[in-house]
């Protein structure tokens, strides 16, 4: 299995689930605008161009909660997501969307782009009260966003490792920087961290 990412992006999370389920996967470095290591265009893995990707034999995906979802049902039952049909895997769902939709989209795209003007970074600024209050709110004497640790736990801290370089002060929803915080000392997710920090400072 390859996956393709970018230091500190939202590929981030693919590494800590590989991380935390202990599986095995090569991961190939993209830098924008240039070909793959292997000379193909990244396009050809991921049209749009993001990332986090993979390819596994025969299977090529694109978008983060697909990649994380895949790599959840390779863990052992239970290591990064609740069994399949039951109404804890909806949820894992329903919180791979929220994050992907409403706090990585609708939130820090806008932000982490220098093709916005000042009107999309406010209104983007504007769409964090609502959708950190809810986080906020949910995550309130919790450890994980479900009873246990997910893929949707390592995306989300993917995410909100971008507060500060996007410009929002966690410090205004503290159960935020808190589990913030926490997760940062997961070994799944130092590991992770420690890993792609050296290939974010030399990019």
């Amino acid at each position: 299995m390859k996956l393709y990412f970018i230091p500190f992006a939202c590929s981030l999370a693919t590494r800590i689930a590989i991380n935390e389920a202990e599986l095995d996967a090569e991961f190939v470095q993209v830098t924008p605008g240039q070909p793959l290591p292997d000379g193909r265009d990244f396009a050809s893995v991921s049209p749009m161009g993001y990332v986090p990707a993979m390819e596994a034999g025969a299977v090529t995906l694109s978008e983060g909660p697909a990649v994380l979802t895949y790599i959840a049902d390779l863990a052992a039952e239970g290591v990064l997501a609740p069994a399949p049909y039951t109404a804890e895997r909806y949820e894992l769902t329903k919180w791979l969307n929220f994050i992907s939709t409403e706090i990585h989209k609708a939130v820090f795209a806008p932000l982490m782009t220098g093709r916005s003007n000042e009107g999309a970074r406010e209104w983007a600024k504007g769409q964090a009260d609502k959708r950190f209050g809810l986080l906020s709110a949910h995550l309130d004497g919790r450890q994980f966003l479900l009873d246990q640790f997910s893929v949707a736990d390592a995306y989300l801290l993917a995410v909100l490792n971008w507060c500060e370089f996007a410009g929002i002060d966690i410090a205004q929803w503290p159960v935020l920087k808190d589990w913030r915080a926490a997760m940062r000392q997961r070994p799944s997710v130092a590991a992770a961290m420690a890993t792609e920090m050296p290939l974010r400072e030399a990019a």
